[in-house]
């Protein structure tokens, strides 16, 4: 059994990429596995390498998909335990404030124009966000970071614009509207704070670890 270089480990991680599986930090794991598999078998790296994607490919895909679901699921736990913390709560007790003191000042008509502008720039900077990573990052996309963000698009279409419409034009109380736009915002803003957590410990962790990309 030969011991595959460095070399022979990047032409491994290359060839998952070339079969879709794009983020790096469940690429690295399969890496590895892939490279135990290949030093046990017969002939040249090369045509190691194309012998293990070749019989293998349809598997590899299906375990990625698995790794994406548990994936999502993570950044899902993760963001709802963010969300039940007191920090959330003293966000959503600021923004409440800063929105009811512009309420008081100029009004429930333009206190929902401002909340409009405000999820716009929350879900373009999103989209901005993904598509940078996606097309410029795209080597470097990890897992529970990269699911997490089309919460962004989602929340942002369910809870910022057709219900804050329909929220403006109902018969309840603005104090209710104004309870309604400051949790909306602050969720906006701890999906951001959760991304950039789950970005950076994942850049520590894999980027810091191994120079595969």
């Amino acid at each position: 059994m030969i011991k595959l270089t460095s070399d022979h480990v990047k032409a491994v991680d290359t060839a998952l990429l070339d079969i879709g599986i794009k983020f790096l930090d469940i690429r690295m794991e399969m890496t590895d596995h892939a490279a135990t598999a290949i030093e046990s078998m017969e002939g040249t790296f090369e045509r190691r390498l194309r012998k293990y994607i070749f019989e293998n490919k349809a598997e590899l895909k299906k375990n990625y998909s698995q790794f994406r679901t548990n994936a999502g699921i993570k950044a899902v736990k993760l963001l709802i335990s963010n969300i039940i913390t007191i920090r959330f709560v003293a966000l959503f007790a600021v923004i409440y404030v800063m929105l009811y003191a512009n309420y008081s000042y100029v009004g429930m008509e333009e206190t929902s124009g401002n909340f409009l502008v405000l999820g716009i720039i929350l879900s373009v900077a999103g989209f901005l966000v993904t598509t940078y990573r996606h097309f410029v990052k795209s080597t470097r996309l990890f897992s529970t970071a990269e699911r997490l963000m089309p919460a962004v698009s989602g929340v942002t279409s369910l809870l910022v614009f057709p219900y804050s419409i329909t929220i403006e034009k109902a018969d309840i109380a603005d104090e209710l509207k104004v309870l309604y736009y400051a949790f909306s915002l602050s969720l906006l803003v701890i999906i951001f704070v959760t991304y950039r957590f789950l970005a950076k410990f994942y850049r520590t962790r894999y980027l810091n670890q191994l120079d595969i990309v």
